[in-house]
């Protein structure tokens, strides 16, 4: 099963980051939900996990469900597991790290990033549509 990264998809900054797990993914491990989804809502009916609003959630199947901080580690522990980023994230205690997470969660919707570009041909097949859930659980 793919490693999900749920995302806001209304947020600009979110889809920036988005752009850069799928540049930084050689291996293709991580696949795309957006919280608004109708995936996003049969996921969380089946596993009975209620998604946080306005956050990163990222689910795999060893690991399980991850927010906020712990969310933005294991994507550079997996991508960048030597980065500047992991390491100083690595410094703080998770409650911290957790607060800095909400604090800049609330002032995102003001950061502008530019446009969102649109996603490669072969990075469309790592979008979870609205009616791909059976698809994904019978995998």
């Amino acid at each position: 099963m793919a490693t999900i990264v749920f995302y806001d998809n209304q947020c600009n900054v979110c889809n920036y980051w988005v752009n850069w797990i799928l540049d930084n993914d050689s291996k293709g491990v991580f696949y795309f939900a957006a919280l608004e989804s109708n995936f996003t809502k049969e996921f969380s009916h089946h596993f009975n996990y209620e998604f946080p609003k306005e956050t990163i959630v990222v689910w795999d199947k060893q690991a399980g469900f991850m927010s906020k901080s712990d969310a933005v580690a294991f994507i550079f522990q997996s991508l960048k597991p030597n980065s500047f980023q992991l390491k100083a994230l690595k410094l703080f205690p998770k409650l911290l790290r957790d607060m800095g997470y909400s604090i800049f969660a609330y002032f995102r919707r003001y950061m502008q990033v530019g446009t969102c570009k649109m996603p490669l041909p072969e990075h469309k097949k790592r979008f979870f549509s609205d009616n791909s859930f059976q698809d994904f659980i019978n995998k």
